[in-house]
């Protein structure tokens, strides 16, 4: 799972620019130097067989092949991310330790009183991978077909609408709480151990409301199992184009969407992170990863690594004022 300012833009035309420079010859940049002389250990915070996972799979391969070197991909799922994240931060700086991390890395701070890192102070930024948007859906049975119908029917009926999420504090509530606010709407907030059995009961009617991943949400509804009635990032998308965004209906300037970005542990040196900066831009704008990465409805948005930096500081306080403002707090 995160709001994507301006600067998400901005990273896209960066990293395509980046992209197709490295494209002439995406060796060369490589070349003159290893990223690691030895097995590099690539964390997921998160279980095998979500998005993250795939997602991570999917970068762990094409670094795999750029920098010549094993990359072996380690679930270590827990506390939202904070124990793969803590494991991170803790190992050595020196290129053979890295993580996929996703919107939970910044908003987790706004969450927990105690955590054994610092997000933004532990980790060095090695680059941006993309982001996956989420659909607003509900229930067929709700009687709304819009987003503006969804905000009226809410305001006529408060308190009574009913949305799940994977748990306190994570993306999709956000997601939710935020256009809550934005919409100046009430409705109760279900939270789950997860997104498929709060789905299951979005699916039964027994909420009736979710922001769910795209990824999750597009077979539902193509199926008829859910309506969509708007997409939660500023761009229209090209599986879904007559499903507008929640900024051109209810809320002009909504943009929260899921970022994935790759992080090392700070101090690892320049010349490393420059070289693994390198591949991944490299390795995303290939032919062949843009087309594994398609299915989960990533978003491809390659940074440098000051990009992603400034990002992850702006992400970071944009949630604190969002979870203080809604009161949220995780068990």
């Amino acid at each position: 799972m995160s709001t994507a300012p301006v600067i998400l833009r901005s990273l896209r035309r960066a990293g395509l620019a980046l992209a197709l420079g490295l494209a002439v010859a995406p060796g060369a940049a490589l070349a003159s130097e290893a990223c690691t002389s030895d097995v590099v250990t690539f964390v997921v915070p998160y279980a095998p067989g979500g998005v993250v996972d795939l997602v991570g799979r999917v970068v762990a391969d094409e670094l795999r092949s750029s920098i010549g070197q094993n990359v072996v991909v380690e679930n270590k799922a827990g506390a939202g991310s904070n124990i793969g994240t803590a494991a991170v931060a803790r190992a050595a700086p020196d290129g053979r330790t890295l993580i996929l991390a996703s919107a939970a890395h910044t908003i987790n701070p706004s969450l927990y009183t105690k955590q054994a890192f610092d997000p933004i102070k532990d980790f060095a930024p090695v680059g941006m991978v993309g982001s996956v948007p989420n659909l607003i859906v509900v229930n067929p049975e709700v009687p709304v077909n819009s987003m503006a119908e969804l905000v009226a029917y809410a305001k006529a009926n408060p308190g009574k609408l009913n949305f799940g999420s994977a748990g306190s504090g994570s993306s999709p509530h956000l997601a939710m709480e935020m256009l809550k606010s934005k919409a100046g709407i009430d409705m109760q907030h279900v939270p789950y151990q997860g997104q498929p059995q709060a789905t299951q009961d979005l699916i039964t009617n027994r909420i009736q409301a979710m922001a769910l991943t795209m990824t999750l949400a597009l077979p539902l509804v193509k199926d008829g199992k859910l309506k969509a009635l708007a997409i939660t990032s500023d761009k229209r998308s090209a599986a879904l184009p007559d499903v507008p965004t929640v900024a051109e209906t209810v809320a002009p300037g909504f943009n929260v969407v899921t970022y994935l970005a790759v992080l090392a542990p700070t101090g690892t040196p320049e010349k490393t992170v420059k070289c693994l900066n390198a591949a991944l831009v490299a390795g995303l704008a290939k032919p062949s990863v843009i087309e594994r990465l398609k299915p989960l409805s990533v978003v491809i948005a390659p940074s440098t690594p000051a990009e992603l930096g400034a990002f992850m500081v702006k992400d970071r306080d944009q949630w604190a004022q969002v979870i203080k403002s809604a009161g949220i707090t995780v068990q």
